[in-house]
């Protein structure tokens, strides 16, 4: 890794805005350019000796697409530091708008009547379409490459073949990838070092702790679809695996030497730093990381966990209530299969920072969160609104969506797990988004301003199984009330609110 540190700067707000339309004047001059070289390709076919009219403007409007592509890409890579995607999607490309100027004042020569050069320049200009046509493909996919990992357009077949090729060596069907997937380390690594914790340990760890953290500050670059860089924190195999310099992702024998830990330890503003944005991670999350690591990083959800976020068990499985995720099939019951137009349509949300993909594989409804999640706001609650019926696992947690918006808040009558952490949120709010979940089974409040009087909406929700209630404003005894009026809702209270008459200790399951 570099020694250096670079200063954090950040870019200006109008030019932040500037750069995030980025993706706009990209896709104007890949149209267009891909355009005229079927035009020409069609054209050379007939040997017509005359360009098609459609050259001419398209080469013109597409290098102005170019140039604002180049500027507006300058100010998005502001913050990105650096790589070698970065820099040849960026040389290149202004290449490309370079090249894209001098061809469109070709193409305009090649059509004057009475030039002598015009003959000469007409094939010159459709070999240069062809060539622009493969160097702005190229650029766009260095492009995707940063933003959804190597060899994105490519990777259900180089997946297909590899789950292949494994199946054919092993004689066993390839693992399951994913957040609920068991999981075993690249290189005979299964097994944790003595002493350092087991895999259950590590499992119920994962669940409570690290899931969550890697939900909230990763997974806008590794996880739901994206592997930036190749990596795939929501895939164990890329996990426990090595990068292409030869590195562990996920080491058990030596968590330290791990590149998930050397990367969140790194100051902010080094351009290797993880995360690249936002405060660094707090030593508590770093430590149980580090724990999970040792244990041997399992990715496998514990049995009796609710298998979502915050809402592992904080108790012996036996005592829990039962497991909110394991009943899915049967929640899901009747339900038709979400419409490939609705999959696309969350897909394009994942430009404005919003994750919204299924549950599970073949599933018919969505987890939707918002990783990173301090810009999204009461605006942006619109844009849920065509997936509402089909939410069932919910996230709002950091963002900065108020009472007023939660008011106007799409109906979720599928939802089942919400979580409102750590948001601005009072009684009014959670209780506006709590009638617009009434088949919530477990609800996550902690670092709200919540007080005891959010325990009327709560006693509304005929399917609540568990209330996570720690640093509120709720107090021991209306927690002891709820418990006695709701005997079959588990409320988690861990060491944040003393005093009640259940004591349940240091939460296992984090916000």
């Amino acid at each position: 890794m570099p020694a250096s540190v670079i200063a954090e700067v950040s870019a200006p707000v109008f030019l932040q805005v500037l750069g995030r339309t980025h993706p706009l004047f990209v896709h104007l001059p890949l149209g267009l350019v891909l355009g005229a070289g079927v035009a020409e390709a069609v054209r050379a076919v007939q040997r017509r000796r005359q360009l098609s009219g459609f050259t001419v403007p398209g080469l013109w409007i597409a290098a102005i697409g170019a140039a604002g592509a180049c500027l507006s890409g300058w100010f998005f890579a502001w913050d990105e530091g650096a790589g070698a995607s970065l820099f040849w999607h960026r040389w290149l490309g202004i290449a490309v708008a370079v090249f894209l100027l001098a061809l469109a004042w070709m193409a305009t020569r090649a059509t004057r009547e009475g030039s002598r050069t015009a003959a000469q320049l007409v094939p010159v200009v459709r070999i240069g379409v062809f060539v622009l046509a493969v160097m702005v493909a190229w650029v766009g996919h260095l492009g995707g490459d940063m933003v959804w990992g190597e060899n994105y357009v490519l990777q259900p077949i180089l997946g297909e073949r590899k789950a292949s090729g494994a199946g054919a060596d092993t004689g066993a069907a390839p693992a399951q990838a994913g957040p609920g997937a068991a999981a075993t380390p690249a290189g005979g690594a299964a097994a944790a070092p003595e002493g350092s914790g087991t895999p259950s340990d590590g499992a119920t760890l994962y669940a409570s702790k690290v899931l969550p953290l890697l939900e909230d500050r990763c997974y806008q670059c590794h996880g739901n679809g994206k592997h930036k860089g190749g990596l795939s924190l929501d895939d164990a195999e890329s996990v426990h695996g090595k990068n292409d310099q030869g590195d562990w992702i996920a080491n058990p024998v030596n968590p330290d030497g791990s590149l998930l830990i050397a990367r969140v330890l790194l100051p902010a503003g080094h351009d290797e730093a993880m995360p690249p944005k936002g405060e660094r991670l707090k030593p508590e999350e770093v430590a149980a990381l580090r724990t999970w690591i040792k244990a041997g990083a399992p990715m496998e959800l514990p049995k009796g966990a609710a298998g979502v976020p915050g809402a592992a068990p904080a108790g012996p499985a036996a005592a829990r209530p039962r497991d909110v995720a394991a009943d899915s099939p049967a929640f899901w019951a009747g339900m038709a299969p979400i419409p490939a137009a609705l999959v696309e349509q969350g897909g394009a949300l994942r430009t404005r920072g919003i994750n919204v993909a299924p549950v599970a594989r073949n599933a018919p409804t969505f987890d939707v969160s918002v990783p990173g999640a301090r810009a999204f706001g009461d605006a942006d609650l619109a844009a849920l609104a065509p997936f509402a019926d089909r939410i069932e696992r919910f996230s709002l947690a950091r963002t900065a969506v108020t009472d007023a918006g939660a008011a106007g808040a799409p109906s979720m009558p599928n939802v089942r797990t919400l979580r409102l952490d750590h948001t601005a949120l009072t009684d009014a709010g959670i209780g506006a988004v709590l009638a617009h979940c009434p088949k919530a089974e477990v609800v996550n409040l902690v670092g709200t301003k919540a007080t005891d009087a959010v325990f009327a909406p709560l006693g509304s929700l005929p399917a609540l199984r568990r209330v996570f209630v720690w640093d509120t404003r709720i107090s021991a005894a209306g927690i002891d009330a709820f418990r006695r009026s709701h005997p079959s809702v588990e409320i988690v209270v861990g060491a944040g609110v003393p005093g009640t008459s259940t004591v349940d200790g240091p939460p296992v399951a984090g916000p």
